[in-house]
């Protein structure tokens, strides 16, 4: 028995160290993924205005300064020319801007739509942004109630916060609904409940060998002296055909099952109980029972988290 709690206090010992590991390394990549972010958005905004300005400008220069060249050379020749002539030049001068025209106002279109695309791109990432930083928050409100229902403490504030921090998440809200009531005011550790179930299974089997008829004070001294002198079953030992669901050898079944810290199985065991010992260990199956289904919808929680921040980081290796 020593030897099983030390293996648990030691697997206790690194799961925290595990937990601890990991929101640390969430927070630092939070940090990461923020200040790239920022920097990635910055470098993106001044290259857009910068070529949007420059390209400008240059058009505005360039379709200047080729306007004013051909009405120059065209006046020059004009003047020495025939009317004819001017006319002609004229409008082969006006077709060729009109053409130069087009193919600026294409190159300002393509413009447009790569700015277009580059704006897509720019919402598509700030949404990711905000779905790692609310991913963040998750692991860090399931790590916060993970860590608290480890103990026997209140943890209804941690619980509030995970369903705050929930959102429309329906596995964490679905989990998180099945969360026993008695979170609020704490719920036993499984080293507790274990410690407990001694107080609970002596008395349980002195209730188990009270005389049929006989539940007087007598009979609970006659059960309490049985108890004492007459050898409780083993586990492992063959029950008679006649006696396997007797309350004694379900007893004896559950404590071990207790002792190895299976505790659904012992309650399934305990649920068989009648009469007076069914009574006696009831407090300890209802707590129990919250034990398990409080531990249930951790792990579902904490996988649900773990597929949530692996999706988004596979999105940032894209």
């Amino acid at each position: 028995k020593e030897t099983g709690e030390k293996y648990i206090e030691i697997l206790q010992k690194q799961r925290l160290e595990f937990e601890a590991l990991l929101a640390s390394r969430l927070r630092e990549q939070e940090d990461a993924l923020t200040r790239q972010a920022n920097a990635a958005l910055q470098s993106k905004e001044n290259g857009i205005q910068s070529l949007l300005k420059a390209n400008a400008e240059a058009q505005e220069a360039e379709h200047k300064a080729d306007l004013e060249s051909t009405e120059a050379r065209l006046n020059a020749e004009l003047a020495a020319k025939y009317e004819t002539a001017y006319n002609d030049q004229l409008a082969q001068a006006k077709t060729q801007f009109v053409k130069e025209l087009e193919e600026k106002t294409n190159t300002i279109a393509q413009l447009a739509e790569k700015l277009k695309n580059m704006e897509a791109a720019f919402a598509g990432f700030k949404s990711f942004e905000v779905g790692s930083v609310q991913a963040h928050k998750l692991s860090a409100a399931a790590l916060a109630f993970s860590e608290k229902l480890e103990t026997d403490k209140p943890a209804g504030r941690e619980l509030q916060l995970l369903k705050n921090a929930a959102g429309d998440n329906e596995v964490i809200v679905s989990a998180v609904s099945t969360v026993p009531a008695s979170i609020v005011k704490g719920i036993p550790t499984l080293s507790e409940l274990q410690t407990r179930f001694e107080t609970v299974y002596k008395k349980s089997r002195q209730a188990a060998l009270v005389p049929d008829g006989r539940a007087t004070l007598g009979g609970q001294l006659v059960g309490m002296a049985f108890s004492t002198v007459k050898y409780a079953p083993e586990p492992d030992d063959a029950a008679p055909a006649d006696a396997a669901d007797e309350n004694e050898y379900i007893l004896v079944r559950a404590r071990k099952l207790v002792q190895l810290g299976e505790l659904e199985r012992a309650i399934e065991q305990l649920e068989k109980l009648k009469g007076q010992p069914a009574f006696t260990s009831r407090d300890w199956t209802l707590d129990a029972k919250d034990r398990v289904a409080a531990e249930k919808a951790a792990k579902v929680i904490k996988m649900e988290c773990a597929i949530v921040n692996d999706s988004f980081a596979n999105d940032a290796t894209i």
